[in-house]
């Protein structure tokens, strides 16, 4: 009886343990089931299989990828060296051949190749110069050299990079960005120069700061910054550059005597500078704005007889601050009534360029002048010189110092001559209905013309034709070849690395 209720038990524990363990059973799903049940689509029959093919081989200038981080596209690319010697000799005569084209395309190539960065640093550097000195693309030589600096931040050549750069923001307006990179090259010179080199780097960098100061308008710091520059060794070139903006500054700050002196001093110094013939207009400019004109006309005629001596080197530069002095001053005499002073700038004027354009303007003023003094045959002289011997199929282009083309002189030429027989005619009709007699040449300097007797007394002159005025000159705020900061004139070279 015991046996069999053990028997009873070993099997019922059995059988229970049979059902814990065993899986539930699969039913096969009701119509409610089905429709909530996900459908699932059957899968596409197969195709018929492809035979392999071996790719051809794949071009240097289509790769996407960079091998440097996937290992199995490198050992296709272990003659990457060569590779990127042969582009760059394509670059190279591209260039030559003035092809820019065809030498950024084959750039873009070069950049694609999986070599180190290390191998594409001389490409990458040589573009960038190219780019910004030959193409003029400032924009895009910049983008190079952001990568150079960042793909080597230890080069020697970083410090005249950031250099580089920061003349390129100050240029755009971007001073923010342009004080960044100079104080950038304080910090990498200081890690990667030694001795004289340096000294070089960052003097050049404390001279750039102190320019882009100035370029915004900012004259106090500018000028507590080249104070400081003058306490350093410099060159001659260097000297007279911190000399010459020191006047400026003042001179833009209101402060005339000052710039005079500054200016007469940088003259007396650096004679033969670049710097000298913007140096002798800043002179006339702060002794006319001292109400000293007389001397201001003495200055002018001092610069334009001093290109000779001085102005061989730069003969460029000297002839275009002698145009812009001359004209500016003579057009002031001329307002002012005194136009023997006024002849005698535009007589110099007249023999500095034989360019169309200009000397038919100077002659014009020269009629001007003329007819201001009743001398009206030789303003005839003038006018017809201008119709008559300046050819016409001379180029009509706008001077940049004048803002009259030739071809409208002509016509204001036309007009002074057909006044002039106008004049003279309602000049014989009235003046003897006045019992006055006709004026003659007037020949004598205003300046030292007695005054008369009772000013009060005497009546107002007749005015017996239109008013004539010099041509207002639009000159631009650089001289060629001399870039010059903001809101200023200055033709300062800073272009010294």
């Amino acid at each position: 009886m015991i046996r069999l209720q053990v028997l009873t038990l070993l099997f019922i524990a059995t059988v229970a343990q049979a059902e814990i363990a065993a899986p539930p059973q699969i039913h096969s799903p009701s119509v409610a089931d089905s429709a909530k049940s996900i459908p699932v689509e059957p899968a596409p029959a197969l195709q018929a299989p492809v035979a392999p093919q071996v790719p051809d081989p794949i071009a240097f200038d289509t790769i996407p990828a960079n091998p440097e981080t996937e290992v199995e596209l490198a050992p296709a690319l272990v003659s990457s060296e060569t590779s990127i010697n042969a582009i760059q000799t394509e670059i190279d005569q591209a260039l030559v051949l003035g092809d820019q084209p065809r030498a950024e395309k084959a750039f873009q190539q070069l950049l694609k190749l999986g070599a180190p960065a290390e191998q594409k640093r001389d490409a990458i550097y040589k573009m960038a110069l190219n780019l910004e000195e030959k193409q003029n693309a400032p924009v895009k030589a910049a983008v190079l050299y952001e990568q150079f600096v960042l793909l080597y931040p230890n080069d020697p050549e970083d410090p005249n990079i950031l250099l580089r750069l920061g003349k390129i923001y100050r240029e755009s307006g971007s001073y923010a960005s342009a004080l960044n990179k100079f104080y950038s090259v304080l910090y990498t010179s200081l890690q990667l120069k030694s001795g004289n080199e340096f000294t070089d780097s960052s003097l050049r960098a404390k001279m750039e700061i102190a320019h882009t100061h100035f370029a915004m308008g900012d004259y106090k710091t500018a000028a507590q910054l080249y104070s400081r520059l003058k306490l350093i060794k410099m060159t001659q070139a260097e000297a007279s550059e911190v000399a010459f903006r020191t006047a400026y500054i003042d001179y833009l700050s209101g402060d005339f005597t000052a710039s005079l002196t500054a200016a007469q001093s940088f003259l007396t110094t650096y004679p033969a500078s670049p710097l000298a013939p913007e140096a002798q207009y800043l002179v006339a400019q702060s002794l006319k704005s001292l109400g000293r004109t007389d001397e201001s006309m003495k200055e002018t005629l001092k610069l334009l007889a001093a290109g000779r001596e001085f102005g061989k080197k730069k003969p460029a530069i000297w002839a275009y601050w002698q145009r812009k002095t001359g004209n500016e001053i003579a057009n002031e005499l001329y307002e002012g009534g005194d136009a023997i002073g006024a002849l005698s700038i535009y007589q110099k004027l007249a023999e500095l360029d034989d360019n169309p354009n200009w000397r038919a303007s100077t002659v014009y003023q020269i009629g001007l002048c003329f007819e201001r003094l009743r001398h009206l045959e030789r303003a005839r002289e003038a006018y017809r010189f201008i119709i008559d011997k300046i050819p016409v199929t001379a180029t009509t282009d706008t001077d940049a110092l004048i803002g009259v083309n030739l071809a409208t002189l002509r016509d204001m030429a036309q007009w002074r001559l057909e006044n002039l027989t106008w004049l003279e005619q309602t000049e014989k009709d009235i003046y003897p209905l006045m019992d006055k007699t006709i004026p003659g040449p007037d020949l004598q300097p205003a300046f030292i013309k007695p005054a008369p007797a009772n000013t009060q007394a005497n009546p107002p002159k007749l005015q017996t034709a239109r008013a004539s005025t010099p041509v207002k000159f639009t000159p631009p705020q650089t001289a060629p070849s001399a870039p010059a900061p903001a809101k200023s004139s200055a033709a300062i070279s800073s272009n010294g690395n």
